[in-house]
């Protein structure tokens, strides 16, 4: 994804990209798309995940309409 600059869809213009933080177990970790339902724990709260599985978000948002898109691909 290192050249990869997509347009936006509602006006055209160049989107910057960008990252969304997420907080996990007292860190902060980057957000990310993973496959399937999620899966409740349940003496423990949250979800069940397979940390491999994960696929980190790069975010792209238009300076110009604030349209925000997501890409999750494998590095």
């Amino acid at each position: 994804m290192g050249d990869f600059y997509p347009q936006c869809p509602k006006c055209e213009r160049p989107m910057d990209r960008g990252h969304v933080p997420d907080l996990a177990h007292g860190s902060v970790l980057t957000a990310g798309w993973a496959p399937g339902e999620p899966v409740p724990r349940r003496f423990v709260g949250g979800i069940k995940y397979d940390r491999d599985e994960v696929i980190p978000f790069t975010a792209y948002r238009c300076p110009g309409c604030g349209f925000v898109e997501f890409y999750a691909s494998p590095a």
